[in-house]
């Protein structure tokens, strides 16, 4: 940040941290069975090496004469004990559902798709099980391509469906036709974002315990919900949700891709029923990056209809969506997510959508940090960015011209998206100023002005983007709650079941309480991660924790401290009206030396109960929540709209193709920001992801399916070394969307990194006559462009 900002006493560092750098917090790896309890079988998975092929004979003999191999299983003999796998789907959404299974059957559908299952006594015994396993294999056509996957002639990956199209959805909104019609220009342009893998430091990981005698199942998992978890790990196992009792560990990282169980979890929850003994899974690397579900994957055919002064009057997208070999989770949807996005800040008429989801012989697309977003700011900043280039106009000027003005909210656009709040061109305004964005043309053009050949180009990008945040619970779920809690030392008790995984929920949720009871955040402490706490939580995703949890938080701690004013009035003989909770004390305002503790107050409620009403989180028991204490649920009243201005600064070496960095500057709209040091951080990892997408990161596959990228010297993630100094700033328009006010920015790195760093690329090329370029910009990817121009030769990537 460019300033000094003042935290509460005690929240000076994360509360989380300690822990975690000193090693006194535990992982699930690190994690054993409670005391009388067997020690843990450990779990290894076969794989296919094949991308599509029938399994005609599986041999397990070698497998089971290994010492310490207690059971192997194909997925033949547990497809009684493991159902289906199903995708979310929306209610206006046609789309097939094939069957598939967390272990294959008969047919596997992608390399690393799981075969056979090894459970042994240690996980060396298992893993030598798992390489003694012998399977057959009758070899099918492979599609890896969603292009080619979508042709008729296509290899079917399910022969009942008949092809590999799963659905086709219209996203739509105004008069398109006449909207291209009346345009003086149109473009248009193809896009690809790559498939990324969410490659977080801990891969998959998870430990089950099932007592064969009470029926219940104990998980230790690394998860972003414990509710969805626990109501998931329920409906496999055919047992109720109160049965299962989830324990979230320490998260080494999720970025999405956590949110669910894709299905070896499930198996293990399953085996461990079967054999009534604990069952450990620790995934490795390779199956991390080769199984494991990847980010975006997105082919997007754009045509844009704009007048000559480069105002943007409607578009036409087809997105073809690579869903991989099957459906399981938000994957399938998340394209529409990107339909749903695409007027970003600007004023568009019209918008005119179709999204297709597609089948290909790969692991499965999911929730990846950004989940539909990026994709979306990507197709609209690298438009407005070729219609300024075709109009010969400054990118930044076509930009204002079609950015919505802060009056006109809350606005809908043409695809039915309602924005709360925002002021997009004063984000824009403090970007340029910081990036001396005048300066940096000046001496572009004075560069250039040189002629010769240069072997520095010198490239400046810009996007403006939004990013849906938050919204309200799903229909039917229960809403995000809370429970506050003064206790007998006089300390505050935050109890949340919100599964944390790097956020800052700790200190965040410390500084909410601590600024209700006006508290140093030492005397707050906070308790989440534990489906048995009161209450609910859908999960930590889509930015939206603040705006929930959050709320619910500030809520529950405003209400047990008018119970405690109350309370303190009766004791005090004074108006509730008249006393102030301060420095854990409620004193007669004016008068302090009139005041009674906290903790006194709740030890007279220990002592007396109803002394005061008690809260009930749970309705069907009526069960109250014990002490001083109060519980609340919040639902925000629609999506909190963040946005943010990205401007980079680069220089690429014509002889290497490499590309630097030179300086980075974002400003971003959280709406009311709590914690400006949280929200750097926030910033700091989504950039360095964003900055990964454009310039490093990208699933590979051969022809035939083989995922090229299976080990972390293929798969290239951003070195700190690669990264410049962020230049990070703010604007503030509270969302009215929850008494806070406060907007999600823990994505929008991801978001406006990859179009501001190639949009920078192509105007380093620009006298060059490149127009595009597809990510990851590699540097033999752009020596090859410099060259192709050289000689007079149009060449795309």
């Amino acid at each position: 940040m460019n300033k000094q900002h003042t935290l509460p006493a005690g929240l000076e560092r994360r509360k989380e941290d300690y822990k975690l750098i000193t090693g006194r917090s535990s992982y699930v790896d690190d994690i054993r069975p409670a005391a009388g309890r067997p020690p843990a079988l450990h779990m290894a998975v076969v794989r296919s090496p094949y991308a599509h092929a029938r399994v005609t004979a599986i041999h397990l003999e070698n497998a089971r004469a290994v010492e310490g191999v207690i059971a192997v299983y194909t997925g033949r003999e547990l497809v009684q004990d493991l159902p289906t796998l199903q995708a979310l789907a929306m209610p206006n959404m046609q789309m097939k559902q094939p069957e598939r299974y967390p272990l294959a059957v008969d047919k596997v559908r992608y390399v690393g798709d799981p075969v056979a299952i090894v459970l042994a006594e240690n996980q060396y015994a298992a893993s030598d099980g798992r390489d003694l396993v012998d399977v057959d294999y009758e070899p099918l056509p492979a599609v890896i391509d969603p292009e080619q996957a979508s042709e008729l002639d296509a290899p079917v990956l399910y022969e009942e469906l008949g092809d590999n199209i799963l659905y086709r959805m219209p996203v739509q909104g105004g008069d398109i036709n006449a909207v291209f019609a009346q345009a003086e220009h149109t473009v248009r342009v193809r896009l690809v974002n790559q498939r990324l893998a969410p490659a977080s430091m801990e891969p998959r990981v998870c430990l089950f315990d099932f007592d064969g005698v009470s029926g219940e199942l104990t998980a230790w998992i690394s998860s972003q919900s414990v509710f969805q978890a626990r109501d998931t790990l329920a409906r496999f196992l055919k047992i109720a949700p109160e049965q299962v009792h989830v324990h979230n560990a320490e998260v080494g990282g999720a970025f999405g891709a956590k949110t669910i169980f894709l299905g070896e979890e499930i198996i293990a929850a399953v085996l461990a029923k079967r054999h009534a003994r604990p069952v450990k899974w620790i995934e490795d690397r390779s199956e991390n990056l080769q199984a494991h579900m990847h980010g975006r994957g997105q082919i997007n055919y754009v045509e844009a209809a704009y007048t000559s002064e480069g105002r943007l009057l409607g578009l036409k997208v087809q997105i073809l969506g690579d869903v991989g070999a099957f459906l399981y989770g938000v994957g399938p949807l998340l394209p529409t997510f990107t339909a749903s996005m695409l007027s970003g800040p600007y004023r568009i008429q019209a918008i005119d959508c179709l999204v297709i989801g597609v089948l290909t012989n790969k692991v499965p697309t999911g929730a990846y940090r950004g989940a539909g977003r990026p994709e979306a700011a990507y197709i609209l900043e690298r438009t407005i960015e070729r219609i300024a280039r075709e109009l010969s106009l400054d990118p930044v000027e076509v930009r204002r011209r079609n950015l919505i003005d802060p009056t006109d909210f809350p606005y809908k656009t043409p695809t039915g998206l309602v924005y709360d709040s925002g002021n997009y061109e004063a984000a824009l305004d403090k970007a340029l100023a910081l990036a001396d964005y005048d300066g940096w043309r000046k001496r572009q053009r004075e560069r250039r002005s040189k002629g010769g050949d240069e072997r520095m180009l010198l490239g400046i990008g810009v996007s403006t983007f939004i990013e849906t945040t938050g919204g309200p619970s799903r229909p039917n779920a229960p809403q995000e709650a809370a429970t506050v809690r003064i206790l007998s030392d006089g300390n505050i008790l935050v109890q949340s079941a919100v599964a944390h995984n790097g956020q800052g929920h700790f200190t965040t949720f410390a500084q909410i309480a601590a600024q209700v009871f006006d508290v140093p955040g030492s005397r707050v402490e906070v308790v989440l991660n534990d489906a048995a706490l009161p209450g609910y939580s859908m999960g930590t995703n889509a930015s939206r924790i603040t705006q929930t949890s959050g709320v619910a938080i500030h809520l529950a701690a405003e209400a047990v401290r008018e119970k405690a004013l109350r309370l303190a009035a009766s004791v005090l003989e004074a108006s509730a009206d008249d006393l102030v909770a301060t420095q854990g004390r409620v004193i007669v305002n004016g008068v302090p030396a009139r005041s009674i503790e906290l903790s006194e107050l709740a030890r007279m409620v220990e002592v007396k109960p109803d002394l005061i009403e008690h809260d009930s989180p749970n309705p069907a028991n009526g069960a109250p929540i014990e002490g001083l204490a109060a519980w609340h649920a919040f639902s925000p009243s629609g999506p909190a709209i963040a946005s943010g201005a990205h401007i980079a600064i680069v220089e690429i070496d014509s002889e290497t193709g490499d590309i630097s960095i030179q300086r980075y500057i974002s400003v971003d709209d959280a709406g009311r920001v709590l914690n400006h040091y949280l929200l750097e951080a926030q910033m700091h990892g989504s950039l360095a992801q964003g900055i990964g997408q454009a310039l490093f990161e990208g699933v590979v596959y051969s022809e035939d399916g083989q995922n090229l990228t299976a080990t972390l010297m293929d798969y290239v993630l951003p070195r700190s070394g690669q990264l410049p100094n962020f230049e990070l700033d703010v604007v503030e328009t509270p969302s009215p969307t929850n008494p806070l006010g406060v907007k999600g920015v823990g994505e929008a790195g991801t978001i406006g990194a990859p179009p501001t760093l190639v949009n920078a690329v192509l105007d380093a090329l620009s006298p060059l006559g490149v127009k595009t370029v597809d990510m990851p910009l590699l540097p033999e990817k752009i020596w090859s462009l410099i060259r192709a121009a050289k000689i007079g030769k149009t060449k795309s990537f």
